[in-house]
């Protein structure tokens, strides 16, 4: 089961739309056709047509190499030429016109903003953490420079080197409230309450009116009342809370269990992780305090793992179909910065647990249920509903889409989905471009299966 969970927010690109016709008159003829060139690309580019804008720059560089209008405009059409690819999904090319404005332009930093927006969502891990790198080397002490390079390592899935970021921007101005609550959500995520409640108590008192950061703390307020007793251990992936009464070799035990997910859902969605994931496990009713779920929800997935453990369950291995839907959702929330349906996620979650197509078949095709739900209605919280009969319908709805798409093109071409979903492009567009569908095609594909 998975649960909205608010995504960083993204890293705006940016057009840089000043271009200079004017340069200093000269009489040398090389540099009057310099300079013609470069009000013809000014004149190509105020019309929107930035590539023929492109070359009659490069041209005006070319007669004159010192011309630093032309230069400058050259940089300024590379840059929003790899805007506007950007938004085409084109991002090796976004990024061939991003390297070149640099390149003209070392020290702008839209310029470096944009690069590395674009390798992030290229998951170009390596690239992107060398481009912040360098921009940090030109703003050092500049508060928004390193909040928004901090926003970039998260999204790369590097905490660390965001909350160092953090601590030596709060060392540098201790009443800055963005970042004293950015440190607050960092220590949260990974279950560090005390730190966590220090860092927003500070920044409300700074900043009184911080929505966030009071919500933020009013939920580790609620939550540390259950897990205050709790005992944590930790493998190579993942971190664990658990309470007391399960014995050490009981956790290790379960941790064993999320290792052994994590080899399987990482060869199913080919993603495997490098920052520790974190787990609580709960009795029902303390699970019920923390997460106001009905009774028979299994788990939940809200940016760390929530498991109740069912009163009898002697074994870890008991939960093996919950461990792997959870983590299942944790990957899809990694992969696709929780731009996923609701219907693909759990569907995913429900062929990693174990549980048969046919079986959600079987649910769908009763005479007194019958029907199907538009895939647009089925992408909010299903443990919502109204029961748990209607529940288990849209479960098994989900279920049965997924395994069509995998039947239709197989599991590879699902990842390319989510990797599309993860790179921001809207869902009928990306499953369009994967599936060669629509959501109706998708829906009447379903309902003819079940006939």
């Amino acid at each position: 089961m998975r649960l909205a969970r608010r995504a960083l927010c993204a890293i705006a690109l940016t057009l840089l739309i000043q271009f200079a016709a004017t340069v200093p008159a000269t009489l040398a003829a090389p540099e009057d056709d310099a300079r013609l060139e470069n009000r013809k690309g000014v004149s190509q580019a105020r019309r929107g047509n930035l590539e023929a804008a492109l070359a009659s720059f490069e041209e005006a560089c070319r007669v004159n190499p010192f011309d630093e209008t032309a230069l400058a405009n050259l940089a300024c059409a590379h840059n929003n030429l790899g805007v506007l690819l950007v938004k085409e999904h084109k991002y090796a090319e976004a990024v061939n016109h991003f390297e070149a404005s640099k390149a003209q332009k070392p020290e702008d930093l839209q310029i470096r903003f944009n690069l590395l927006s674009t390798r992030i969502t290229m998951r170009d891990t390596e690239g992107a953490a060398a481009e912040a790198k360098g921009i940090l080397t030109l703003r050092p002490r500049d508060a928004d420079t390193i909040l928004r390079i901090s926003t970039a390592f998260q999204k790369m899935e590097d905490d660390e080197s965001a909350q160092h970021l953090l601590e030596d921007l709060v060392s540098m101005s201790p009443d800055n409230a963005r970042a004293l609550y950015q440190l607050g959500r960092l220590q949260y995520r990974q279950g560090n309450f005390s730190e966590s409640r220090y860092y927003l108590t500070r920044a409300l008192e700074v900043e009184p009116r911080h929505a966030e950061a009071r919500n933020l703390l009013a939920r580790i307020e609620r939550e540390e009342k259950v897990e205050s007793a709790f005992e944590q251990d930790s493998s190579v992936h993942f971190n664990l809370t658990f309470e007391g009464v399960f014995p050490r070799e009981w956790a290790r035990d379960l941790l064993d269990l999320f290792e052994t997910a994590y080899q399987k859902a990482g060869d199913f969605l080919g993603h495997f992780p490098a920052q520790r994931a974190q787990i609580i496990v709960y009795s029902p009713a303390d699970f019920k305090r923390v997460s106001d779920l009905p009774g028979w929800a299994g788990g939940v997935y809200d940016g760390k793992i929530r498991l109740p453990v069912p009163p009898g369950t002697s074994s870890p291995d008991q939960l093996a179909g919950a461990v792997f839907h959870e983590y299942c959702h944790h990957l899809i929330f990694l992969l696709t910065d929780g731009a996923c349906p609701t219907w693909l996620n759990e569907g995913l979650a429900q062929l990693l647990e174990g549980i048969d197509p046919n079986r959600a078949r079987q649910i769908l095709g009763q005479a007194e249920t019958a029907g199907l739900m538009p895939l647009s209605k089925l992408d909010g919280p299903f443990a919502r509903t109204a029961s748990r009969n209607q529940a288990e319908r849209l479960y098994a709805q989900s279920l049965v889409t997924v395994a069509q798409l995998i039947e239709d093109r197989g599991m590879a071409a699902v990842r390319e989905l989510l990797g599309h979903l993860g790179r921001k492009r809207p869902f009928d567009e990306a499953l369009n471009m994967t599936f060669g569908l629509t959501p109706g095609a998708l829906e009447e594909m379903v309902r003819q299966s079940l006939e």
